[in-house]
């Protein structure tokens, strides 16, 4: 850098951070992260709630109030809250049992904010 004293870029050529956009990207990714592990415990529930129902098909179980009472036994197990075996539609297609649920999860991010987050699933072939 002919002419320069002291070996001083120009700024046109300086590259960085500033404090002020490290600041913005640190307060973006807090924010995030307050929001992912807000969100976590719900689907973690709904990981628990497919799993449920996944073995309770695997079990071969032949009336609906069979599938009832065994998806709230396991719903005791796995800490499930959103929902009970009566929120379960199992009906019969072809001669295989098919059992739907939808819920929806509400999680409170502060104290007037919330995100509701809708889960749906089916054991129909192909779904699950």
């Amino acid at each position: 850098m002919a002419g320069l004293k002291g070996g001083v870029q120009p700024s046109s050529q300086q590259h960085g951070f500033s404090t002020v956009s490290a600041l913005f990207w640190i307060a973006i990714l807090v924010g995030c992260g307050y929001v992912f592990f807000k969100v976590l415990p719900a689907v973690n529930e709904h990981f628990s709630v497919r799993k449920a129902i996944r073995s309770i098909v695997a079990s071969g179980p032949s009336t609906p109030l069979e599938v009832q009472n065994t998806f709230d036994r396991q719903k005791s197990i796995d800490g499930i809250v959103s929902l009970s075996g009566r929120d379960l539609e199992i009906t019969r297609e072809d001669g295989v049992l098919v059992i739907t649920y939808a819920y929806d999860r509400k999680v409170p991010l502060t104290s007037d904010i919330a995100l509701l987050i809708r889960y749906e699933g089916t054991t129909r072939k192909g779904a699950l």
